[in-house]
């Protein structure tokens, strides 16, 4: 049942962003369209703006997490940024400080503790995510191209909610233990910064 719920909500939430995205769309504003990567994958990126010192970024990509040999996950984000800082660093080109909160949904693996035998073992195991997290930037933006280039870092803080279903690696089992919710502790990986490549249009 809680499975259901989580879909449904994800399903209501990423239909949202698809038409928050039509209508800014419509709405002729500036925008950057590119690629972004992190430490925990790779994400196609998208920004808004909606006001001179204001714009909205939807995220939406491969989730490696520590597993980066198993299987990839799908995270989408929204975040609402603030430049709150154009700092005249270089002659040419612009600099932007932003920052600003969002949320994150998707399914992805994430470090799930287990009691197995009185002993608590650590197992990688896909499951939703929901949470909130803060994104914090730096972009600049060149004179000579409609290019812009951006270091940023978005922790998540979430929770992690999967189907209780894994596979032991030493006996190749799969063993069902229930459905476990959990902190997300893959979204800390946020902490480490992101490099991202956008398109200005």
């Amino acid at each position: 049942y809680l499975h259901i719920l989580t879909t449904q909500l994800m399903r209501k939430t990423l239909s949202c962003i698809f038409a928050l995205l039509v209508c800014m769309t419509i709405n002729a504003q500036p925008r950057a369209m590119g690629l972004k990567l992190g430490a925990s994958g790779i994400e196609a990126s998208y920004q808004h703006r909606t006001h001179s010192k204001e714009f909205v970024q939807v995220d939406f990509g491969m989730d490696l997490g520590y597993n980066v040999n198993g299987r990839p996950g799908v995270k989408a984000a929204a975040t609402y940024d603030f430049i709150w800082a154009e700092p005249a660093w270089t002659a040419k080109g612009t600099w932007s400080l932003y920052s600003g909160p969002g949320v994150t949904l998707g399914f992805a693996d994430d470090i799930v503790p287990y009691d197995i035998d009185g002993k608590m073992i650590g197992y990688q195991d896909n499951g939703f995510v929901i949470g909130a997290h803060v994104d914090i930037g730096l972009e600049y933006t060149f004179a000579s191209a409609p290019l812009s280039l951006a270091l940023n870092v978005r922790p998540c803080f979430g929770i992690h909610i999967n189907d209780g279903r894994f596979r032991i690696p030493e006996t190749d089992l799969t063993v069902k233990y229930g459905s476990k919710t959990g902190f997300y502790d893959n979204g800390l990986l946020g902490f480490a910064p992101s490099v991202a490549l956008r398109y200005r249009f």
